[in-house]
């Protein structure tokens, strides 16, 4: 089963939370909608749940109408699976009892069977008879899960649901989650704030900022090949800096980056048509103004007499950061080993060997 948004918009008074969403998402996989607090993600789950009506567009259950403008059952008329942040298990009902509540067309011995497989699908048989608030937050996230598959939903829609789970619980919570749900084939629906979760996730990641729809791709397809500086600065970590087009080169503050380290020079004058993107060409002309996007991991440091000043040092745990200052502006420079460059060294940043991306 396919769940199909086709342009979908909606508004709150004069605001436009939501502009013209096309979206697909196919048995068994889970797209994940990222962007920060306002951009519409939430809103598009409470649509698709029911709980905000369809005021522009469709959506579809296969071939199926579900919702338009004139048709718009209720959450409980909706072949669908709901997780929240706060779990929303009934306090008074047993975990048993919580994951049966559903199951009205099933027989009380079915019933008793498709509980104890949920329950071992998460390791959580032992737990069957507890109530909600003698069990962790991870228990509760994970019951709230195995509850919302047990009615077999056509889809599952997830709106943050680890956000109350503490950070150390969090990725073991995301693997587990991920396997229950292709294990279910599940179209699934997930809303995030969070890169990392989305990148854990996700099959798909659909960008949304401001109620538009940014970029939609694989999470490699967006670190490796971002539409704009949003969406490199999100989902790659990467570092926005500015220079002239001179020759083979981009000169920047920093130093020169050679044209021939943009990765996307190619897929730019491929894409030149698309929404995003310009030709390459017209980015790359001699004396253009152009942003790059910068993986810190790429670059290399060498004492010198400038321009570059370290003006901080920082231990991450798998890497070390320098942070290097030329005038006003910064860079980060990420390196596996630490280099014994002190603070206030003055240093050059080698480009040679960086990533560059493109921005339109």
């Amino acid at each position: 089963m396919t769940i199909a948004f086709r342009d979908i918009s909606h508004k709150f008074g004069n605001q436009t939370a939501l502009s013209n969403i096309d979206l697909n998402v196919t048995d068994g996989e889970i797209v994940c909608i990222l962007g920060p607090s306002g951009s519409g993600k939430s809103t598009l789950l409470r649509i698709a749940a029911g709980l905000e009506p369809v005021q522009n567009g469709a959506i579809y259950l296969g071939d199926q109408l579900m919702a338009d403008a004139s048709t718009n059952p209720p959450p409980e008329q909706r072949p669908i699976g709901l997780v929240f942040q706060d779990h929303v298990l009934f306090p008074h009902q047993t975990v048993a009892e919580n994951i049966a509540f559903g199951l009205h067309n099933q027989s009380k011995a079915q019933r008793r069977v498709t509980v104890e497989e949920q329950l071992a699908s998460v390791d959580l048989v032992d737990v069957a008879q507890r109530y909600p608030h003698t069990l962790s937050g991870g228990q509760q996230q994970r019951v709230a899960l195995i509850r919302a598959l047990a009615t077999e939903p056509a889809v599952m829609l997830l709106d943050e649901p680890f956000a109350s789970v503490d950070t150390p619980l969090r990725r073991k919570l995301r693997e587990q989650a991920r396997l229950t749900l292709k294990a279910a084939g599940t179209p699934t629906l997930m809303v995030t704030h969070d890169p990392e979760e989305a990148m854990d996730m996700a099959d798909r990641i659909l960008v949304l900022v401001d109620g538009q729809a940014v970029q939609l791709g694989t999470p490699e397809a967006l670190w490796r090949s971002p539409k704009n500086a949003f969406v490199a600065q999100t989902i790659g970590g990467l570092q926005s800096i500015q220079g002239r087009v001179f020759g083979d080169q981009v000169q920047t503050n920093f130093g020169n980056i050679p044209i021939s380290c943009v990765n996307n020079r190619q897929e730019l004058e491929i894409n030149s048509g698309e929404s995003g993107f310009q030709g390459a060409s017209a980015l790359l002309e001699e004396g253009a103004t152009v942003t790059l996007g910068i993986r810190p991991h790429t670059l290399e440091l060498t004492p010198s007499s400038g321009p570059g000043v370290i003006s901080d040092k920082r231990f991450l745990g798998q890497r070390y950061l320098t942070l290097v200052t030329v005038g006003s502006e910064q860079m980060r420079v990420e390196t596996i080993t630490e280099k014994v460059l002190p603070i206030g060294a003055l240093v050059d940043i080698n480009f040679a060997s960086v990533e560059a991306i493109i921005y339109s």
